[in-house]
């Protein structure tokens, strides 16, 4: 697969939109990097509701979060994803701290083994 880029200004919290995982290879392995210019923090979500909405949960009108890893105030981050907890069906970024920097971003960069 090729990278899947998720920004976020750095200058406010809150979480991007949900990004859909290939859960059907095998096994999934899926790599995030966080760039940012420092300053910021949060976390890597991950679901195993489908944020698609294909496959609805009926138990809720949202998926469920679940912190993968934390990414903190350095420049760049990585964040891993453990393979007890694949596979997934998504991933967005969070940002719980703001840097104040006006007109700066974060990006999560996620890279996905596999064909799909």
């Amino acid at each position: 697969m090729q990278p899947v880029y998720v920004t976020l200004p750095s200058s406010a919290t809150g979480v991007s939109a949900w990004k859909v995982a290939n859960w059907q290879i095998s096994p999934q392995q899926l790599s995030f990097a966080v760039l940012s210019s420092g300053g910021s923090s949060g976390t890597v979500d991950i679901t195993y509701e489908d944020p698609s909405f294909t496959y609805q949960n009926p138990n809720s009108s949202s998926p469920s979060a679940f912190s993968a890893g934390q990414w903190g105030s350095s420049a760049n981050s990585f964040v891993s994803l453990p393979s007890s907890l694949t596979p997934i069906a998504g991933y967005r970024l969070n940002v719980t701290a703001a840097s104040g920097t006006v007109g700066g971003k974060i990006t999560l960069v996620a890279l996905q083994s596999g064909i799909g």
